[in-house]
């Protein structure tokens, strides 16, 4: 018995000897052309894309970084609003009654100069609480070209003075002043308060 060989089918293709494949010049140089071209377009296109995800990233970049900004805005104001709340309120409470108290000598001297250089009567009235009495005799002896007299006043605080002469009178509060700061601060605090609460 013999063995049958195997006929296996050749797909090579060998080019007719008769079909001519060379190219003339004005085909290739069309064909150069157009692959010119098409790969001209195809890195526009890649450009293109290129440039439109660079675009996408830098518009994410800056809304993310917007967003950290406005966050960063919103602790800082609040952050920045609590301590000038915070020092107004210690300077309403300690430091300008202190400073009222400093400056109550110097302002009752210049009331008591203008008044007394706008009437040729010189006997004045000072009414002041009774502790505040020691603080306001040095302006007596440094002005010995006026007539002063203390009358003691209990109503009154140690930042409330007041200047008579004849029917003229001159009141100096530091406690009203004291009290409209505060409830002007009081208020401002308030709203502020408001806001922080209403832009959570």
């Amino acid at each position: 018995m013999s063995n049958a060989l195997l006929k296996l089918e050749v797909f090579e293709t060998v080019p007719l000897e008769d079909a001519d494949t060379r190219l003339d010049a004005h085909q290739a140089v069309r064909m150069r052309e157009t692959a010119f071209e098409e790969g001209y377009a195809a890195g526009w296109q890649d450009a293109l894309e290129h440039m439109r995800n660079e675009d996408a990233l830098r518009r994410i970049g800056a809304e993310e970084a917007l967003q950290q900004i406005s966050f960063s805005y919103a602790e800082a104001h609040q952050a920045l609003s609590e301590a000038f709340l915070s020092l107004t309120g210690a300077m309403l409470s300690k430091v300008l009654p202190q400073a009222t108290a400093m400056a109550l000598p110097e302002r009752v001297a210049t009331e008591l100069a203008d008044l007394v250089d706008r009437h040729t009567h010189c006997a004045v009235r000072i009414a002041c609480a009774p502790a505040a009495r020691a603080m306001l005799e040095p302006l007596a002896a440094a002005r010995p070209d006026v007539q002063i007299t203390f009358h003691p006043e209990p109503s009154f605080s140690d930042a409330q003075v007041a200047l008579r002469m004849g029917a003229q009178e001159r009141e100096i509060n530091f406690d009203a002043l004291l009290d409209a700061l505060r409830a002007v601060f009081a208020q401002q605090s308030q709203t502020e308060a408001t806001q922080e609460q209403a832009h959570g």
